[in-house]
C-alpha cells in the first residue's frame, strides 16, 4: 500500500513538473474595511503569484507573496488633528483558483501576513478572489482581504495581474 501511495505521489509531482507553470505579477488598489477603515484612507498593494499548474487548467494551485500599505488618515479628535501612521504587511499564502470557461476564475489565498510596521505583529491572512482573464496575458480581479492582527485589517480591492 505504501508503494502505491508513493508511486501516485511521484506521478502527480511529475505531471505538475512536466506542465508549463504560470507566473503572475500585479498591483491592487483598495478601500479599507473593518477596523482599518477607522484609521486608513486607502490601500495599495503588489502581488506575485506562482502557479504549479498550467494556465489553462481547471484548477490552479500555487503560492503568492505581496506587500500591502494601508495609508493612515488624518482625524479630528477632540479639537486636535491626529495623523495615523501607515500600516504595512507582507502576506505569504497558498493560492487556489477554479477556472470556468477558460476566462472567469474564482478562489482564495490563505496564509499569514507579516506586520512590517513597528506596531503590527501580523496575523492570519484570507483573500477570496474573482478574476477575468483578458487575452491570456492580463487578469482583472476583485477581492476582499482580511488580516487578523490585534485589529482586523480588511480592504475591498480591484487589481490587475500580468501573466508570464
Amino acid at each position: 500500500m505504501k508503494r502505491i501511495a508513493l508511486l501516485l505521489t511521484v506521478a502527480m509531482i511529475s505531471t505538475f513538473a512536466l506542465q508549463a507553470q504560470t507566473f503572475k505579477v500585479g498591483a491592487t488598489l483598495g478601500l479599507p474595511a473593518a477596523d482599518a477603515a477607522d484609521i486608513s484612507s486607502f490601500v495599495l498593494g503588489v502581488d506575485a503569484y506562482y502557479y504549479f499548474t498550467d494556465i489553462d487548467s481547471f484548477i490552479e494551485i500555487g503560492a503568492t507573496a505581496g506587500f500591502r500599505n494601508f495609508f493612515g488618515k488624518e482625524e479630528d479628535i477632540l479639537g486636535q488633528t491626529v495623523q495615523f501612521d501607515d500600516a504595512q504587511f507582507i502576506p505569504v499564502a497558498a493560492a487556489a483558483r477554479l477556472k470556468l470557461f477558460g476566462i472567469v476564475s474564482g478562489g482564495a489565498d490563505l496564509g499569514y501576513a507579516f506586520g512590517v510596521s513597528d506596531f503590527l505583529d501580523g496575523g492570519f491572512y484570507f483573500r477570496p478572489v474573482v478574476g477575468v482573464d483578458i487575452a491570456d496575458t492580463i487578469e482583472l480581479n476583485a477581492s476582499y482581504e482580511n488580516i487578523s492582527d490585534a485589529a482586523t485589517w480588511g480592504n475591498i480591492n480591484v487589481g490587475v495581474l500580468f501573466e508570464f
